[in-house]
């Protein structure tokens, strides 16, 4: 009878171990990869000097503010994206992790006696690193955008890059603890303290109150903002380095394959799939609803349904609110005609959890088609919901459009037509069908494409701009009407050729068919 030992492994020999088995089944360098997609780092270049120019352009224009309302509105505009640049850190490090591992490691690897510390550390210093680079890229380029000097674009890099990294650590010693409502809590209270920081901006520059902020006083903002991230980096990264083992397999690995799933969302470039994929996230964390009894009969039951949607989960509506501060500081920071379009980008983002049961009956063929209803109809019906929502938001954002200086007789139009644009836009973001790879691929540079995969990119938003062109250039809301009829007729589904081929190709199996029985009689 043998004895069989069982000792703790080496983490660093493991490391090795897996890093030579993923180079050793590498089939290219990352030079190659690079040579191979040249498109993209030239499409990087030509963006990068876009918005270098943006910012020249924008120091020219904050040059000439010379007013105490804008020049205050413009400074308080970076402490609204640093509030903002805190929630979304904190809500990404909630929803990943930060801390995860993939199911092959999960599998192979932390089932062993081993020390998982040693193993998590190199992820948690790397997802820290990460958010310190983006938030500081973040501050810097909004403190470039309002006029900042040198001084204070550098102070606001450091500081929403510290305070960002500090709330991606605060986030993994939560982790550790199997805790999440304290980060919740946190992405909650830094989003209202986003929008909270707008309306401040946009009453300001409407002159109903006066705020003066110096650059001696903004500089120790941001020395204070500095040093308190760095605080909560160093203390909660420490807390965070200890808890690492405590962390369970199944909460490293549910990270690691959501991680694994938007990836290969984001290779085929459907940012509908990507955001399915976290939507089944967060129903899969909640676990289960009171179930409610439907009612109505014909379309009134899915608008119903959409009702009692809203009533059980009312975060939904909160984006759409909050967008409703968006023409007001677009007129408060001076975009003039650009306001419309900028506003109806915005609704556009904050109409699409409005529009589940559109997703559904879009991508889940086979139910439609058990209704006995059109497509159409259907779509009609699934925008009863975020249409109210949408013209609440026109009504409430009109004064902003008035303020412009357009006639009276054209505020009500012009802002009926910037909430289609958004619903428009946003009905034809979620309503894209999945990408068809058994259809013959397009040779690129990058290798071969299926059609219309490029087009995911710009899906939903070509139609908000495209609504939104006349009345930016200075044209009457008329054409913009006409153009916003038209994209309606299209994506209502009334032009599918899709759907035209399937029929066509049912007409010529009854046509056989019927030319069969005539044989047969004969």
């Amino acid at each position: 009878m043998s004895t069989q030992h069982t000792h703790p492994a080496d983490e660093r020999e493991i490391r090795r171990l897996v890093s030579d088995w993923r180079s050793g089944r590498a089939t290219k360098t990352l030079w190659e990869a690079i040579q191979d997609g040249y498109v993209v780092v030239l499409s990087v270049l030509v963006i990068g000097a876009m918005l270098v120019a943006l910012v020249v352009r924008a120091q020219g224009a904050a040059a000439g503010c010379t007013e105490a309302g804008c020049q205050s509105a413009r400074t308080l505009l970076p402490f609204a994206v640093l509030a903002g640049a805190l929630a979304l850190a904190a809500a990404v490090a909630r929803l990943f992790g930060p801390v995860l591992a993939s199911a092959a490691e999960g599998f192979w690897i932390f089932d062993a006696p081993l020390n998982r510390a040693r193993l998590l550390r190199g992820r948690l210093v790397a997802g820290v690193l990460l958010a310190l680079v983006v938030g500081a890229l973040a501050g810097a380029l909004v403190a470039a955008l309002t006029g900042s000097s040198a001084v204070l674009i550098a102070a606001w890099a450091v500081a929403t890059g510290l305070a960002a990294a500090g709330m991606v650590a605060f986030a993994a010693a939560e982790q550790g603890l199997e805790r999440g409502w304290i980060t919740r809590t946190a992405v909650l209270l830094f989003s209202v303290l986003a929008v909270a920081a707008l309306v401040v901006v946009v009453g300001i520059a409407a002159g109903w109150f006066g705020l003066t902020l110096t650059n001696d006083r903004e500089l120790l903002v941001t020395v204070v903002v500095a040093v308190a991230g760095l605080v909560l980096l160093l203390v909660a990264g420490a807390i965070a380095l200890r808890r690492l083992n405590q962390i369970r397999r199944a909460r490293l690995v549910s990270g690691g394959s959501l991680v694994s799933g938007m990836a290969g969302a984001m290779y085929a470039l459907d940012l509908g799939l990507a955001r399915d994929i976290v939507v089944e996230r967060r129903a899969v964390e909640r676990g289960h609803v009171r179930p409610r009894k439907g009612g109505g009969l014909g379309l009134a039951a899915l608008v119903r349904r959409d009702l009692q949607r809203l009533l059980r989960t009312p975060t939904v509506f909160g984006p759409v609110v909050a967008t409703m501060v968006v023409p007001y500081a677009c007129v408060a920071l001076g975009f003039g005609n650009f306001t419309p379009m900028i506003s109806a980008l915005a609704l556009f983002g904050a109409l699409v959890p409005l529009m589940g049961t559109l997703r559904v009956l879009t991508r889940t063929v086979g139910l439609a088609r058990c209704l006995p209803f059109s497509g159409p109809e259907l779509r009609q019906a699934s925008l009863v919901v975020p249409g109210i929502a949408a013209l609440i938001w026109a009504i409430v954002t009109m004064p902003a459009l008035l303020s412009l200086g357009n006639a009276v007789t054209d505020v009500l139009p012009t802002g009926l037509i910037t909430a289609i644009a958004g619903l428009l836009g946003a009905t034809r973001w979620t309503a894209a069908k999945p990408i068809d790879f058994g259809q013959p691929m397009l040779a690129t540079q990058a290798g071969a494409l299926p059609p219309g995969m490029l087009a995911n990119l710009v899906r939903g938003f070509e139609v908000t701009l495209l609504i939104t062109a006349p009345v930016v250039f200075g044209g009457h809301w008329l054409i913009a009407a006409v153009i916003a009829a038209i994209v309606f007729w299209f994506v209502m589904g009334n032009f599918d050729m899709q759907a035209l081929q399937e029929q066509q190709e049912q007409q010529k199996q009854e046509l056989a068919k019927a030319k069969a029985e005539r044989n047969r009689r004969r």
